[in-house]
C-alpha cells in the first residue's frame, strides 16, 4: 500500500467504520478511490484458463507494469498517477496473485508467467510495450524482453529478482537458515514482512494492517507454491541478459533487504547489448515505486523521454 492510500484510508475509516462498514469494505473503498485518482479502471480478461484482473488507464504508447511476489497491481497505483496522463498503462494482478485466478494445477515458473504476459498483450491487441517490473515482476519482464525483443520498446527493472549479487541480503541469509520471510506463516509475522520490504515502513491503521496480514496468511500455501516453482529449478537471468536489446533502466533501493544492491554489478556485466541506465535510491527498500512513488515515477518518465528523443 502507498502513502497517499494510507492517508485516504485513515480519513475514510472514520466515516466508513463509523457508518457500520467492515474493515474490508473500508480498505476496498480506499483502494478504489486511489485507482480513480490515478485514472485507472479495473478490468478482466481470460488468459491460459485464468481470470486475470488488470488496471488500465491513459492513452499513447503502452506501459505494462508487473508486480512482485505476493503483491498485486495496486503496488503501481501511486506510481502510475503522473504516467496515465501521457501513456497507456496496463497493470495486471499476475496469474496466481491478487484477485486473479489461483489454479493448483497450473505452473507459475518465470517462463510460464512470461508466456502469460505474451498472451495478455495479444489478448489486448498490444503489439509493443514498455515493460516495468519489480522483484519477481522484474524477473518476468527481463525474461520476456530476452525472448520477445520485438514486443519490447524499453525495459525498466526495479530491484529485480533473477540474479544474485556477491553479497547476500538479510532475506537470503534467513532463507539459507530455512525461513522464508516473504511467506506469512502466521498473521503475527506480517509485521516482519512489512519491516523487510520497506526501509521506512509507512503507518497503517491497525484494522488495515490486520486485513493485509489476514490476506497474506490466507494465501500462504499458494504463495509458497509459487515461490517453489520460481526457484525449482532455478533459471538464472545471466545467460539471457545478453539477448536483451531494448533500452534498459535499473532502479534499486540502497536499503533493499530482500535483494541486495550488489546485484546491479551482475546485471551490468551481462547486459552486453544494451547500456543500462542505473539509479540507486538512498534510504529506500525493496519497493521504490511504493515507498517513493513520485520520485520513482519521475526517474522513469525522464528515462522514457530520453529514449524517445
Amino acid at each position: 500500500m502507498i502513502r497517499r492510500f494510507l492517508i485516504t484510508l485513515a480519513a475514510l475509516s472514520f466515516t466508513l467504520l463509523g457508518g457500520g462498514c467492515s474493515s474490508e469494505q473500508a480498505v476496498q473503498t480506499a483502494i478504489q478511490f486511489e485507482r480513480k485518482l490515478s485514472h485507472l479502471e479495473r478490468k478482466q480478461v481470460t488468459i491460459d484458463g485464468h481470470t486475470v484482473f488488470y488496471q488500465e488507464g491513459g492513452a499513447g504508447d503502452t506501459i505494462l507494469m508487473l508486480h512482485g511476489f505476493g503483491a498485486d497491481a495496486d503496488n503501481w497505483t501511486r506510481f502510475a498517477r503522473p504516467i496515465t496522463g501521457q501513456y497507456h498503462v496496463i497493470a495486471p494482478d499476475l496469474p496466481g496473485s491478487g484477485e486473479s485466478s489461483r489454479l493448483q494445477q497450473a505452473n507459475y515458473s518465470i517462463p510460464s508467467q512470461a508466456q502469460r504476459v505474451l498472451a495478455l498483450l495479444d489478448a489486448l491487441k498490444i503489439d509493443k510495450a514498455h515493460l516495468v517490473g519489480n522483484s519477481m515482476g522484474g524477473y518476468i519482464a527481463a525474461w520476456f524482453a530476452a525472448n520477445h525483443p520485438e514486443r519490447v520498446r524499453s525495459l525498466a527493472l526495479f530491484d529485480n529478482a533473477g540474479v544474485l549479487g556477491p553479497h547476500l541480503s538479510p532475506f537470503y541469509q534467513s532463507l539459507q537458515n530455512g525461513r522464508n520471510r516473504l511467506v506469512v506463516a502466521h498473521p503475527a509475522q506480517f509485521d516482519d514482512l512489512w519491516q523487510l520490504v520497506f526501509a521506512n515502513p509507512p503507518y497503517l491503521p491497525g484494522f488495515a494492517k490486520q486485513y493485509l496480514a489476514d490476506k497474506a496468511y490466507q494465501h500462504r500455501d499458494f504463495n509458497q507454491k509459487i515461490f517453489n516453482e520460481v526457484r525449482e529449478p532455478y533459471l538464472p537471468l545471466e545467460p539471457l541478459l545478453p539477448k536483451i536489446v531494448a533500452p534498459t533502466l535499473i532502479v534499486w533501493g540502497e536499503a533493499d533487504q530482500v535483494l541486495d544492491i550488489s546485484s546491479i554489478a551482475v546485471m551490468k556485466t551481462h547486459l552486453t547489448h544494451t547500456q543500462p541506465e542505473v539509479v540507486t535510491l538512498p534510504g529506500v527498500g525493496h519497493l521504490p515505486m511504493v515507498e517513493q512513488p513520485k520520485q520513482t515515477a519521475r526517474i522513469y518518465l525522464d528515462f522514457i523521454q530520453r529514449i524517445r528523443g
